[in-house]
């Protein structure tokens, strides 16, 4: 049992595969003795993420400094929790976080510093794995979808964002073009690796 908690983030743009992976890093956690709590953002059950339903549905209309300062905010609501997970050693695995909010917010026109600021002094992701497809491969995903996954620019400008700020801030790539079991070997080996250079 590793006995300091930490925050990993599974990141990429929609329908590219986060929630299955997630999911199974979770259970590969677990089943290699590490207690685990899985989060997901937007967290849609508190009251800032009623106010991201609407906007993400079409309910509300804001401008895009708002909505992304209603993604952080959303992040700064479990801010505790968050803490109170990792300071009794578990490893919360996040279905985006922080970095969603940088590589959307920089697609949607706004400057990274500012993005970074709205989240400074919340729990810091202490590893990111950014799963990435192109456009194409998603489409046929998902068929229920949100303002921000109707929009196939955004979309490919998020994709590319989050390729090109990778080396910047030390996310792991993952061609999430490959079948789900490939995908999740992927992600375990970057995890296990990372994990392992920790205990050492």
């Amino acid at each position: 049992m590793n006995r300091k908690g930490y925050l990993i983030g599974i990141e990429g743009i929609d329908a590219v595969g986060k929630q299955t992976q997630s999911a199974l890093l979770e259970s590969w956690l677990k089943k290699h003795g590490y207690g685990t709590t899985l989060m997901s953002f937007p967290d849609y059950r508190t009251p800032i993420g009623e106010q991201i339903r609407g906007f993400l549905s079409g309910r509300l209309q804001f401008p895009p400094q708002v909505r992304h300062l209603l993604f952080a905010a959303n992040r700064w609501e479990k801010a505790s929790l968050i803490e109170r997970v990792k300071g009794e050693g578990k490893v919360v695995i996040v279905n985006r976080y922080t970095e969603s909010n940088i590589a959307y917010g920089a697609a949607n026109g706004l400057p990274v510093d500012w993005l970074l600021a709205l989240e400074a002094g919340i729990p810091k992701t202490d590893l990111v794995v950014v799963l990435d497809a192109p456009l194409p491969t998603l489409v046929r995903r998902r068929s229920s979808k949100d303002s921000y996954e109707k929009n196939k620019d955004l979309q490919r400008k998020t994709r590319a964002i989050y390729k090109d700020l990778a080396p910047r801030f030390g996310w792991k790539v993952v061609n999430a073009t490959a079948s789900m079991e490939q995908v999740h070997s992927s992600v375990v080996a970057i995890v296990e690796k990372w994990l392992r250079a920790r205990k050492s």
